[in-house]
């Protein structure tokens, strides 16, 4: 599932620390996921250079990039939904992402980008609390539609489901997350 752990990658800080900086991540996102997601149009592959064939490592910066922003505190909420697929979709849950002062302070760096096709990204990633890394090689997912790269909506939930689980001891499914 698309923001899990392997349980052999795992931080060795204790697990509620982690658990506590997944769920900072996404607690806000979860009781504000929107309860419809529709598919996203896939658009032609992302062309660089003079022959127009797929640039991986440009392409690689490109998702680093959107993953980077879309995870920035700093990054206001229309350009992080605009980031996300489904974007639109899921705008209350952005703006629940928005208001929780302790989001703030997790982060989430791209530590390696592959390509199992032109319009799809598999991302590995780590997420830090206050700078310091509690959770190693999580992977998720890009997409690419719209003539951008995007954070696969996958991944939000992903994560959101985590949360739910460590947080919550559940696997309730997510509102919107199908």
């Amino acid at each position: 599932m698309n923001g899990t752990v392997p349980s052999a990658t795992r931080s060795t800080r204790p697990g509620r620390v982690a658990s506590a900086a997944v769920a900072l991540l996404a607690a806000a996102l979860l009781a504000a996921c929107s309860s419809s997601t529709s598919p996203g149009t896939t658009t032609p592959s992302p062309t660089t250079g003079g022959g127009g064939g797929f640039n991986s490592a440009s392409a690689a910066s490109l998702v680093k990039q959107t993953w980077t922003t879309f995870f920035s505190k700093t990054t206001p909420i229309a350009q992080k939904a605009a980031l996300l697929q489904n974007g639109q979709a899921m705008s209350s849950a952005m703006e629940a992402f928005g208001t929780n002062a302790m989001v703030s302070e997790v982060t989430a760096n791209v530590t390696g980008v592959t390509f199992p096709s032109s319009t799809k990204a598999d991302v590995t990633y780590s997420i830090s609390l206050n700078g310091q890394v509690v959770e190693n090689a999580m992977q998720g997912q890009a997409v690419y539609e719209g003539g951008k790269w995007l954070v696969a909506d996958t991944t939000l939930c992903g994560l959101l489901q985590l949360a739910e689980t460590q947080v919550g001891g559940s696997a309730t499914p997510i509102p919107g997350c199908g």
